[in-house]
């Protein structure tokens, strides 16, 4: 019974997100100088990056967000995360298996500029981690064979699209374990095994964070 009621307070895995109220300096790429941001909101965690930092696939973003200097993304269950209103139904429907979706938020200031009242934990990375993460970041994006994203409709503000994501959602892998499987395929040591609530993913957050004074 306890299991389940864990499971009901993650389905879907999305809280509502305060609406962001600049820039990051420029860097090397050899120290631990660009800063990330994981973010919780309420049972919902997400991972916020520097915009003018990304490479790969992922700065096909920059044409879609153009003057953004943080992206933040977060995973959810498919329709859960895009309806206003949820009863329990939906959230039992969310705990099981099913398409995948991501917010995608693009601050023009830092989450620790644009945001008020929201926890966060900055952490200090290398470009080459950056690199990292936003591959499995692009990765983790739905694409078509042409390789378009799949948008699937706007957020309560601009700036806030959800996209499909190429990850399977479910009870037993939940925004939460994303954000910390993003931190542990940039190269950070972050084990998402286990981690399925919001508190479980700062706490590996902030032991990040400490780690050689990041």
């Amino acid at each position: 019974m306890i299991r389940l009621l864990v499971l009901l307070l993650l389905a879907g895995c999305v809280s509502p997100a305060p609406k962001p109220a600049d820039p990051p300096p420029a860097s090397s790429p050899q120290v631990a100088d660009a800063t990330i941001y994981v973010l919780v909101h309420e049972w919902h965690t997400e991972v916020s990056i520097p915009a003018r930092r990304v490479t790969g696939g992922l700065t096909r973003l920059h044409s879609i967000f153009p003057g953004a200097s943080y992206f933040s993304f977060g995973f959810g269950e498919r329709l859960y995360m895009q309806k206003v209103k949820t009863d329990t139904l939906d959230m039992l429907t969310a705990i099981l298996p099913g398409p995948g979706a991501l917010l995608t938020t693009a601050l023009v200031g830092s989450p620790a500029e644009m945001y008020t009242n929201v926890e966060m934990v900055p952490i200090k990375v290398t470009q080459a981690e950056l690199d990292r993460l936003a591959d499995f970041l692009w990765d983790s994006f739905e694409k078509a064979p042409d390789g378009a994203l799949n948008r699937l409709g706007e957020g309560a503000f601009p700036g806030y699209v959800f996209y499909g994501a190429a990850p399977t959602y479910s009870g037993f892998y939940t925004c939460n374990t994303w954000t910390i499987d993003a931190l542990d395929k940039a190269g950070l040591d972050a084990d998402p095994a286990g981690v399925l609530l919001a508190s479980q993913a700062m706490v590996r957050a902030r032991m990040i964070a400490s780690r050689a004074g990041r």
